[in-house]
């Protein structure tokens, strides 16, 4: 679907969520994200087919964050254009790289002290090991053509490296996955996955950020075209949702002063906002360390490494 002029929408289905990729053709041909292992050859370039672009026309690949359904088709790409650069942000970059990195650091990390994760070795999905020919940090800019580029900024807080794209030209704003609302939805409308921010004053310095920026439009990873008041409102909603957790956390806690674990937190926090469904719940793993990371470092919690799981009491 074209966006605006030279600017074009991607977009399948992962888990029953919308997956978008973006593709800039200028001088220069620009892709960001690229799916799963999968989505190139099923999704990706047909659609180049449609727009009249052969594969070895695409001059750069942007990884946005670190994630199995962003950057698991890193490796088709390279093997079908060889000549694409592949990048990401810097502090992402071993995970970008390495499914098995994205599976041991960002997927599984809570396994032996919480016992919550993922099962089993690292999904197909999540495509093979490639390496970047280049990673940017934020303030760079992307040369697309004439008095046309994007500006690269480093919005961590999903993840510590994510990347999002800004057109100044048209006041578009490409984020990933970058803000979430109080939830990522699932394409029919209902709630599909809970917030997956982990750094939680970053992810709060990246909401601000975005709020500067002069946007008349906002498009997302799995979230649907938002524009005008939308978007101060998805940027309210999901700076609220952060204060609400934490409001959650710690009434739960002086609820039960023998301690909370991982698991009972996530049921706590997920009964208290009611439509995160059952078979994601568990994701809310990740804001809720986050959360209690900074609860521990603002000195209101404990947490207690004796016993497996580990528990967090209040202090």
């Amino acid at each position: 679907m074209e966006l605006y002029p030279k600017v074009y929408q991607i977009q399948s289905l992962y888990g029953g969520r919308n997956l978008f990729q973006y593709l800039f053709v200028g001088d220069n041909v620009v892709l960001a994200d690229t799916g799963t292992a999968s989505t190139p050859e099923t999704t990706i370039f047909p659609f180049f087919d449609k727009v009249k672009l052969k594969p070895q026309q695409l001059m750069l690949a942007v990884t946005t964050h670190a994630d199995l359904d962003h950057q698991g088709g890193n490796d088709a790409i390279k093997r079908i254009s060889p000549g694409t650069m592949l990048s990401c942000g810097e502090a992402d970059r071993e995970l970008v790289e390495n499914p098995e990195s994205l599976y041991g650091q960002r997927y599984n990390f809570l396994k032996d002290d919480h016992d919550v994760g993922f099962e089993g070795d690292p999904s197909p999905d999540a495509g093979r090991h490639r390496y970047m020919d280049v990673t940017f940090t934020g303030g760079e800019r992307i040369h697309l053509g004439e008095n046309w580029w994007l500006e690269v900024l480093h919005v961590p807080g999903h993840s510590q490296g994510h990347l999002a794209l800004y057109d100044p030209v048209f006041g578009a704003l490409f984020a990933g996955d970058a803000v979430q609302g109080r939830g990522c939805p699932k394409a029919t409308g209902e709630m599909g996955i809970p917030v997956t921010y982990y750094h939680v004053d970053t992810y709060l310095s990246t909401i601000r950020h975005f709020e500067r920026l002069p946007l008349s439009v906002l498009y997302t990873g799995h979230w649907p075209v938002m524009r005008g008041e939308e978007i101060q409102d998805f940027f309210s909603e999901s700076r609220h949702t952060v204060e609400f957790v934490d409001r959650v956390i710690l009434r739960r806690l002086q609820k039960h002063p023998s301690g909370l674990t991982m698991k009972e937190l996530i049921n706590e926090v997920a009964e208290a906002v009611g439509d995160w469904p059952d078979d994601g719940v568990f994701l809310a793993m990740f804001p809720i360390k986050g959360h209690m990371d900074r609860l521990v470092q603002q000195g209101k919690a404990k947490l207690e490494v004796g016993s497996r799981p580990a528990k967090w009491v209040i202090a």
